[in-house]
């Protein structure tokens, strides 16, 4: 698989020297104070940390920016661009999915002089576009123009996702996310992320996808953007064709898996051909006509509908057409995507092994997931991401604080847990519990590659106890397990 990594941007900027000043008045300089989890040892922070990002203002006196921005944040500050004096800010509103998130202000005199930014349209291909923002190097407002390159689905680096996105071919230095990108003296998207093996090409967060999110977030709480949960190919083959009694020009994409607990899931089926969507005619190669001449992946019909919209299907199923209705009811995937950053990870410490669920946060604790252990990629991108098995959450071992409970098994980590005491469990909850009870004499635990750790249960409390204070660890497990236990 080819490998593409995204420089994250804590600030962006580009803009038209012809564009007014009311404009500028809108962007602002973002401040931020952040204390990220330590994933690998979730019962830690990484420690305080400043970055700086950029902002727009939008209706309603909200601040528009990145969710990766003022992701873990502590404390927050904004600066109007032509103004020395800070005000605290707080986030009302976040969304790690589309990478986007809203701040609040309550000091009405900071948007005194702002007019907000109106909403303009998704560009076309070769359209000039201006993006503003405060990259790092200076405190000035910086001005870039570029031009819109590609439309696609693409991958958000931030939460893993794909959505559709805008690429552009503008400079773009470390520092902008956040920043406005500005068409015609209106806002059509949110500057996010470049690509960081290659030079001049960036992706900014479209109008649809901000809009979706302001819509999701107006009762104050975030579902996202929904997903089908169906894995799904091309039908380009000729032999494939005849072989499913496709037609010549029905086109289609084929649902090769359908994945457990999923909307999809007692709807559609493996070996079924997706002719349509809500009318739509996907092509032989998975896309639908989208504008003029241009074509986008089916996904992105999915994605621009609210969580709890039903959907239509045409399908062919067994060369028969159908019509089926899909509720997109909210949906998890195994390997839990987007981020987790403003909940704690849940975490376990038995005979000092330490235990936590396989995250894309955990994942992004190499900085990129591609460079994960192979056996946690494979629940993110291998076989066993289909979930087979029907387990809600895969069980991690971060590894081993050295006693003599534990001797043999000090270099131990970065496993995937398969059972304790012989037995499969489908979620974490359901493991604390089994671990807990140190039912017979011995517990032990079988990783997904048959290797065993084994550990006795006699006095394995008392010295679980000892480890924790000369690791100057808190607690034993998290508030949430805590509660598991407790029960």
């Amino acid at each position: 698989m080819k490998k593409i990594f995204f420089l994250f941007l804590f600030l962006f900027g580009i803009c038209s020297v012809g564009q007014s000043a009311d404009l500028r008045n809108a962007v602002v300089k973002i401040f931020v104070t952040a204390n990220p989890v330590d994933y690998v040892q979730p019962w830690q922070s990484q420690g305080v940390q400043l970055q700086t990002g950029s902002g727009c203002v939008i209706e309603g006196n909200r601040i528009l920016t990145n969710a990766h921005v003022v992701s873990a944040q502590t404390f927050i500050q904004v600066k109007k661009y032509n103004s020395p004096k800070k005000y605290t800010a707080k986030v009302v509103a976040i969304g790690h999915q589309c990478d986007l998130a809203i701040l609040e202000v309550e000091d009405k005199d900071f948007f005194k002089d702002i007019t907000p930014l109106e909403f303009g349209d998704l560009p076309f291909l070769q359209d000039t576009v201006y993006v503003l923002g405060f990259p790092t190097g200076g405190d000035k407002i910086s001005i870039t123009q570029g031009v819109v390159s590609r439309i696609e689905v693409t991958q958000y680096a931030h939460s893993l996702l794909s959505l559709l996105a805008v690429q552009i071919d503008a400079a773009i230095n470390s520092g902008n996310s956040g920043g406005p990108v500005i068409q015609d003296e209106k806002l059509i998207g949110i500057a996010m992320q470049a690509m960081g093996s290659s030079q001049n090409i960036g992706y900014i967060i479209p109008v649809a996808i901000i809009q979706h999110f302001l819509k999701d977030v107006e009762d104050g709480q975030e579902q996202g953007f929904p997903m089908l949960g169906v894995q799904f190919a091309d039908t380009e083959s000729r032999a494939l064709q005849k072989y499913f009694k496709i037609k010549d020009d029905q086109g289609g994409a084929l649902a090769v898996s359908v994945l457990p607990f999923s909307p999809a899931e007692g709807h559609i089926f493996r070996d079924d051909i997706v002719l349509s969507i809500d009318g739509v005619k996907i092509g032989e190669d998975g896309t639908f006509a989208f504008r003029e001449d241009e074509r986008l992946f089916l996904s992105h019909l999915i994605s621009q509908k609210m969580a709890g919209d039903t959907i239509r299907l045409h399908i062919l199923r067994q060369g028969q057409e159908k019509d089926v209705s899909v509720k997109l009811t909210p949906y998890q995937m195994l390997v839990p995507a987007p981020h987790i950053f403003e909940n704690k990870p849940p975490y376990y410490i038995f005979g000092g092994l330490a235990f936590t669920i396989l995250t894309t946060d955990l994942l992004m604790h190499w900085n990129n997931p591609y460079n994960a252990p192979p056996n946690f990629l494979n629940y993110f991108l291998g076989k066993d991401r289909l979930n087979k098995d029907r387990k809600k959450e895969r069980v991690v071992l971060l590894g081993v604080f050295p006693d003599d409970v534990n001797i043999g098994y000090h270099g131990d980590n970065m496993e995937v847990v398969e059972k304790v005491n012989g037995k499969e469990f489908n979620s974490f909850e359901e493991f604390v519990k089994m671990v807990d009870k140190k039912q017979g004499e011995f517990t032990i635990f079988e990783m997904d590659n048959e290797y065993k750790m084994i550990l006795e249960n006699k006095n394995i409390d008392s010295a679980n106890i000892e480890i924790l204070k000369r690791n100057n660890i808190p607690s034993a497990y998290s508030d949430d397990v805590g509660k598991w236990i407790k029960k």
